[in-house]
């Protein structure tokens, strides 16, 4: 899905502007090709990403925003050189016009900023999901749109209309900035790191006896040129990635690579005169990094996946025999529920085998081992495994040993089952605390509050089972 056309008009008007700037005046070359790929892959993005957020994280990973105002810079200074040139070598005016079109940038960078941030905040989400239901509907039975007689079966267009609109008040009574990204534009979008590099150009040119020929002498000479490429934001993105990470880490591969990353960054700045990195060489490195550490990443999800499968084979096949199964899912999703629960009870231990075979098969590893795994350990800690502590000694001690084809759980260990079911001793009493390092985090960068604000928190747990204790979880060892 992708991002609302008022963001992405927000977020992209400055750039389309400059585009479409270049255009009229009729300008070509190598930097206006380039800057119109970077305004076509920009626009890509928005459609690719649906979270502001997200899209904002890889516009700065990438540079485009910089990368695009390089461009335009230079058209603007090519252009004023030619038509110098027409008029004859004027040094005082060659340089006046390189600082206006230097203060102009500035001036457009910050403008642009506060139109995108007023426009986050015009944004009125109970027009834009109207304005999404009349299109859908237009386009009825087409594609894009609703399926064919679908805003019928709900009581008409205004019905609908009426209902969303009491859903849309409930969820922005409770999260009033659930729609609104100003201030994650506004902390995101750091301008001062752009324009104090071109305030430094335009300081130099005001120096006292300063010429054009000097000019473009000193700051070739130390780097400023480059400076004002805007490398350094980079490093802005990569902090809140690398934080947005450890805040919710998929694996210590994740992290590392992340750190790794922002160590290149540093170590490129540090040998550098104007402390800024060459944006080749770290655009070389960060591929690197990414490469060495994708195979890690890859098998770290596989072994997760496959005893994640494991595990639920466990969980439904005991489950199915419960006298209670055929009322409850998935089971009761079916035509025949009863029907359902048989062939669960029949086919699961034999699916069950079968992922163990291949999880020997693939990473030498089986069951038990399962438990011995950084990737369980990881999942423990972070409080992202689904099933609680004393569930999962059941299923080991109770359920893996009887799971096997062609034979019933034996009776004795249904009542234990359901009770499992019933008591809520299932599930991990912790999982509605997984999200709370990212709440931290995000308030932390956003301003305290800001992600209750718009997003969700997690129900409180209805388990009660006791809390994971990894030391004294036996199976470990």
């Amino acid at each position: 899905m992708p991002l609302d056309p008022m963001m992405t008009d927000a977020l992209l008007g400055a750039f389309k502007n400059m585009v479409q700037e270049c255009r009229d005046k009729k300008m070509s070359g190598e930097y206006f090709d380039r800057m119109c790929e970077l305004y076509n892959h920009l626009e890509e993005l928005t459609r690719t990403h649906d979270d502001v957020v997200a899209f904002n994280m890889q516009v700065m990973k990438e540079d485009i925003y910089v990368k695009i105002s390089d461009c335009y810079s230079r058209l603007l200074s090519a252009q004023a050189q030619d038509q110098q040139k027409e008029t004859g070598y004027d040094d005082a005016a060659l340089l006046k016009q390189n600082l206006n079109a230097l203060r102009d940038a500035i001036k457009r960078i910050e403008d642009e900023k506060a139109r995108a941030i007023q426009e986050a905040r015009n944004y009125d989400p109970q027009k834009a999901m109207k304005d999404t239901l009349d299109f859908a509907y237009r386009n009825e039975g087409k594609k894009g749109g609703l399926a064919k007689g679908s805003i019928d079966n709900y009581g008409g267009l205004d019905q609908v209309k009426k209902a969303s609109e009491k859903d849309l008040d409930a969820e922005l009574q409770a999260r009033p900035n659930a729609y609104n990204n100003d201030v994650e534009i506004d902390v995101l979008v750091k301008t001062e790191l752009l324009t104090k590099p071109i305030e430094d150009l335009i300081r130099l040119g005001e120096e006292p006896g300063m010429t054009y020929p000097r000019y473009l002498r000193i700051q070739i000479e130390k780097g400023m040129d480059k400076a004002m490429e805007g490398s350094i934001t980079i490093r802005e993105g990569m902090v809140f990635l690398l934080g947005m990470t450890e805040a919710l880490p998929v694996s210590p591969h994740h992290i590392e690579c992340e750190k790794q990353k922002l160590e290149l960054f540093d170590c490129l700045a540090s040998e550098s005169k104007i402390h800024v990195p060459n944006s080749d060489e770290l655009g070389f490195g960060i591929r690197r990094i990414d490469h060495h550490f994708e195979p890690f990443k890859i098998e770290w999800n596989e072994i997760k996946g496959r005893w994640e499968d494991m595990i639920y084979d466990l969980y439904i096949w005991s489950l199915s025999y419960c006298p209670f199964a055929p009322q409850i899912q998935p089971w009761s999703l079916y035509d025949n529920p009863q029907e359902a629960v048989i062939k669960t009870q029949k086919t699961q231990p034999g699916i069950f085998r079968q992922h163990e075979k291949l999880f020997q098969k693939y990473f030498s590893l089986g069951f038990f081992d399962i438990f011995k795994h950084p990737t369980y350990e990881w999942e423990v800690r972070y409080k992202y495994l689904g099933e609680s502590q004393e569930f999962t000694e059941f299923l080991i001690e109770k359920i893996f040993p009887v799971c096997i084809p062609l034979q019933d759980l034996p009776s004795d260990l249904i009542p234990l089952r359901s009770a499992m079911f019933k008591n809520n001793k299932e599930m991990n009493p912790d999982l509605d605390k997984t999200i709370l390092p990212m709440v931290e985090y995000y308030n932390s960068v956003f301003g305290e509050g800001r992600w209750q604000s718009k997003y969700q928190m997690p129900e409180k747990s209805k388990s009660t089972a006791a809390a994971w204790n990894w030391e004294s979880f036996r199976y470990k060892i």
